[in-house]
């Protein structure tokens, strides 16, 4: 099970690697190199640096030995990521159809930020661009990712980490392509989205698929309001409206009112549902309005703000990836190194999922198990080494 220098055996990974088909597509030398990476990033003090793998599993094998792996020629991680999507698919549609739950193709994005490269830098990180982001208000130095999610009922499992480059393709038609290449839902399915996805294209694009789309909306977008003569904006028609004109809708802890326009909206064909919401605490408040698209004119008020927030998973999974697997940290320079290393961020993921034993595909109980599984391969290459003679402090050594 062991040589001695390091652990080279991680039966259960290998298993799950075994059972999605990827034994069939990489040699034994390559599988080795694939089971620690995903080990060391189960282990706590993972940051996203190759030498952490080195470092986290006892491993003999330099960095530099990862660093080629990640941009070998000799595999092709398109067959590796189709393997893993196929098995996202499956295991999503399977408890779709045993529990008769909604699917949910969940579309979000993020940025990995990166240090600005210096100007005479021999050899920055490739793709490296500044993007705004949200989330501080700024520009950022980094990579845009787009993210995309499976969801049904409390198992979500990722389906796509992918680079977005706007002199290549747009975010748009980089979900455009992700939404064609789905299967049809057993029973309902819904793509959920941000504002920045709902587009006519893709609202088209998920109807054609058999999905309803539910997203954000801006509030800068035309309606034709009933008994008004004139089109408006959400926002100026929002200002029009008095506080009867709305009801109370509660979404989990929260409560919101909410003014449900259905009829026309610019691009899309036939009848469309958007909600127009303000918390119940900031009624009015021009910032604090938010409004909704949905294309199924069957769902209440509630229904569709219950559906929309199941497009808060991908969040917590964007946030689980970048401070547990590495995805804002790691250091590696050339883009096909950190697009595989991004396939193999899922994988990790939906390994860590399998081992879940409280509920079955939770990340954090997953997690749990799989760092104890590791740390039990630790201790038996201890013990292995013990056995074979080698020095106590010898040991010691190397494990600190």
């Amino acid at each position: 099970m062991f040589n001695n220098n390091s652990i080279t055996e991680f039966l259960k990974i290998r298993n799950f690697l075994f059972s999605i088909g990827l034994t069939l597509l990489l040699t034994k030398p390559q599988i080795s190199h694939v089971c620690n990476i995903i080990a060391a990033m189960t282990q706590k003090g993972y940051s996203g640096k190759i030498v952490d793998i080195v470092d986290l599993l006892l491993d003999s094998k330099h960095k530099s030995t990862i660093g080629k792996f990640l941009c070998s020629k000799a595999w092709d991680e398109n067959l590796v990521l189709k393997k893993l999507q196929k098995f996202t698919i499956n295991t999503i549609w399977m408890i779709s159809k045993i529990n008769k739950l909604p699917i949910y193709v969940v579309i979000d994005d993020t940025i990995a930020e990166k240090t600005k490269p210096s100007s005479k830098a021999l050899s920055p990180t490739a793709k490296g661009k500044y993007h705004h982001s949200h989330l501080k208000g700024k520009r950022v130095y980094g990579h845009q990712i787009v993210v995309v999610l499976l969801k049904c009922g409390k198992v979500q499992l990722p389906l796509a980490i992918l680079l977005y480059d706007k002199e290549v393709q747009s975010k748009i038609k980089m979900a455009l392509d992700i939404i064609k290449m789905l299967p049809k839902p057993h029973m309902k399915g819904f793509v959920l989205a941000d504002t920045w996805y709902s587009s006519k294209e893709i609202i088209k694009a998920s109807k054609k698929a058999g999905y309803d789309y539910i997203g954000g909306l801006r509030v800068n977008r035309v309606i034709y309001p009933k008994g008004y003569r004139t089109s408006w904006s959400i926002k100026g028609f929002a200002m029009l409206l008095q506080k009867e004109d709305f009801h109370l809708v509660t979404v989990g802890k929260r409560s919101y009112y909410v003014y449900r326009y259905e009829g026309k909206l610019n691009g899309i064909s036939g009848k469309t549902i958007v909600l127009l919401s303000w918390p119940e605490e900031a009624f009015g408040v021009e910032k604090a309005l938010k409004s909704f698209v949905c294309t199924d004119i069957n769902l209440s008020d509630e229904e569709i703000l219950n559906h929309y927030v199941s497009r808060w998973p991908i969040e917590v999974f964007i946030r689980q990836t970048k401070m547990l697997l590495g995805l804002n940290k790691y250091q590696v320079r050339k883009e096909i190194a950190f697009k595989r290393l991004w396939i193999l961020i899922m994988l990790s993921y939906c390994y860590i999922c399998t081992q879940s034993v409280s509920q079955k595909f939770n990340f954090s109980s997953g997690l749990k198990s799989a760092r104890r599984e590791v740390l039990k391969e630790k201790m038996l290459w201890i013990y292995n080494q013990g056995q074979t003679g080698i020095p106590f402090e010898q040991v010691m050594a190397k494990v600190s």
